[in-house]
């Protein structure tokens, strides 16, 4: 990996930080994964892949997972790109 590549991978990993310590969150900024399933059209499964290889941050209450509702916006933003 060229060093370029590993700054623009640091400086984004620091941007996330930064947010996440500097965004403040309530209730409404969160999603339950029944709702983002509607929202996406996806199922448990494919959520629990993307939990799993890192790709959706997630918070678990109880026995339930909530997701933000701007990382459900940034992932797709980020997928859309590539395509």
């Amino acid at each position: 990996m060229s060093n370029n590549k590993q700054l623009h991978r640091i400086l984004k990993k620091l941007k996330e930080i930064e947010d996440k310590l500097n965004r403040p969150k309530s209730i409404d900024d969160y999603v339950s994964e029944l709702e983002a399933k509607k929202l996406l059209g996806r199922g448990t499964t494919w959520f629990w892949e993307r939990r799993r290889a890192g790709e959706l941050h997630f918070t678990k209450l109880g026995g339930q997972v909530y997701y933000l509702k701007s990382d459900l916006v940034k992932y797709l933003e980020d997928r859309s790109s590539k395509d």
